[in-house]
């Protein structure tokens, strides 16, 4: 099976040879840089390469952006081909123009790793992989502070649901332990019990498009709680579409 492939189609090409870097820092993708819209389209039409996403940026200076997203549709192995706009936001007019062409993710600057490699999952995801998540997920900054075995450490909350989190930390807790994560809430700390469902640590099984670190979901939260939670993976994930 080919490795999927993510183009990347920048203003220039310092920021083209950038972003890929930072891509394949990320050690789970293959990036590949395309100079103009119409090298995109012949990498798409390379047998060698089985595109799955185009990151695109929103200036990019491409007159008929409509025609340049359907001719690579039209190119692509895979014709389910989702794009992320990136760079500084648009405005009105620019998200209008990436709407009407068919781009319905964004990476607006200022953005970390953490967000790249999510929308990255995002755009690579399988429909019926959405389709089947009870809760949306979001991407943030938070650092939260762990708690199990009487031991604390802290933690990136990598993605955060309603029903639970990624926490990236090198030293994940075992599958099926207890313990409580403090998190830093908009309003406040907020402390939840919760049960890791699984752990992604370095060796053979490693998946490398997630950082090191575990799965958790909560337990007993109140419904208030749960609310609060949705509202702000909802906040989190209003700058990540277009």
């Amino acid at each position: 099976m080919r490795e999927p492939t993510i183009v990347v189609l920048e203003s220039t090409p310092e920021r083209a040879d950038a972003l890929v870097r930072r891509i394949r820092d990320l050690g789970a993708y293959r990036p590949v840089a395309a100079k103009t819209a119409e090298h995109a389209v012949r990498i798409t039409e390379d047998p060698r390469f089985d595109v799955r996403a185009v990151l695109l940026a929103a200036d990019t200076p491409v007159a008929d952006l409509s025609g340049a997203i359907s001719a690579l549709r039209a190119g692509a192995a895979s014709r389910r081909l989702r794009f992320i706009a990136t760079g500084p936001n648009p405005g009105l007019e620019g998200l209008a123009r990436l709407r009407h062409a068919g781009v319905d993710l964004s990476l607006w600057e200022p953005w970390d790793d953490a967000r790249l490699r999510f929308q990255l999952n995002r755009a690579l995801a399988a429909p019926e992989q959405e389709s089947v998540r009870r809760e949306q997920r979001a991407p943030t900054d938070w650092r939260a502070r762990v708690v199990g075995s009487g031991r604390e450490k802290e933690a990136l909350v990598y993605s955060l649901s309603a029903g639970g989190a990624y926490l990236a930390t090198p030293r994940p807790s075992m599958r099926g332990a207890r313990l409580s994560v403090v998190l830093p809430m908009p309003s406040g700390n907020l402390a939840l019990d919760g049960r890791v469902l699984y752990t992604n640590v370095p060796g053979n099984l490693l998946r490398l498009e997630l950082p090191v670190g575990m799965g958790i979901a909560f337990e007993a939260a109140p419904p208030e709680v749960e609310r609060d939670l949705r509202h702000a993976v909802a906040q989190a994930l209003l700058g990540l579409v277009v």
